[in-house]
């Protein structure tokens, strides 16, 4: 996770793709029910900060937003800096992998919510995510949920790595380029590419099966729900696709949400 370290504020290149705006109005579509005056919300894997900025321009009055990178923690405190300033938002650097308390006091089941966008797709394995949900439960309360954005739920690949080999969705930016099966049989390595001028990383796409293995072997043992990605109506004038390539697209969804409970 420290390649972002040498990505830092080159990262925000993605907020000037419209996809990212479709993304934010997903997730907060999801979160928006749950979201409840005076609850107390951490946020993995926060980056720059800008679902940080979400999370306390959807109310969130109580956010602590952890990310492994230092760098890329500056870029969320500068972009925060009077809600870090009034308490409304702490940051915390920490390995989201290592099972940690985040709160305040250091205590266990803190937080009502746990945030991940883009957080739990760093697994490269069963075992790290595992120790994802072991570090997400250890610091909710019992009631408390995660939400998370991760790539599309699936179980099968070999179709969606044929179709991202070729266009519409080798142009598409962000784009994934799928490079290696993992030996587990557990999902598949892929590069992430946000721009065409260097700015993408590596990242790890698993099996819907292996997300909800993991969840409950790492203490996640309510509900658990999919949310699939919903395009706007006008998605396909933005994406600048034919009739055609747009059934390409529509089968191919970037990304799936999931909210699990802790009990």
């Amino acid at each position: 996770m420290t390649q972002y370290d040498s990505i830092g504020s080159s990262y925000n290149v993605i907020e000037s793709n419209p996809y990212r705006a479709i993304e934010k109005d997903n997730v907060h579509s999801a979160i928006e029910p749950f979201l409840k005056p005076h609850m107390s919300v951490l946020e993995f894997g926060c980056g720059t900060g800008f679902y940080s900025s979400a999370l306390v321009d959807w109310g969130v009055n109580h956010l602590t937003s952890m990310d492994i990178s230092a760098v890329m923690l500056d870029g969320a405190m500068a972009r925060l800096p009077a809600e870090l300033s009034s308490g409304k938002v702490r940051f915390e650097k920490g390995d989201g992998a290592v099972p940690t308390s985040f709160a305040p006091d250091k205590s266990s089941g803190y937080f009502d919510m746990a945030v991940g966008a883009w957080f739990l797709n760093y697994a490269s394995d069963k075992a790290t995510l595992i120790n994802m949900f072991k570090n997400i439960s250890l610091n909710l309360k019992p009631d408390g949920f995660f939400i998370g954005i991760v790539p599309h739920p699936t179980e099968e690949f070999a179709e969606r790595i044929k179709s991202y080999q070729k266009p519409p969705l080798n142009r598409l930016l962000p784009r994934n380029q799928y490079t290696e099966e993992l030996s587990s049989g557990d999902g598949w390595t892929s590069r992430v590419f946000l721009s065409e001028d260097g700015v993408d990383f590596m990242t790890w796409h698993l099996k819907r099966s292996i997300y909800e293995q993991a969840a409950r072997l790492g203490g996640m043992n309510g509900r658990f729900e999919w949310r699939h990605e919903a395009l706007p109506q006008d998605a396909r004038e933005i994406f600048g696709l034919t009739n055609e390539e747009w059934k390409v697209r529509l089968a191919n969804p970037h990304m799936g949400i999931l909210l699990v409970w802790k009990s």
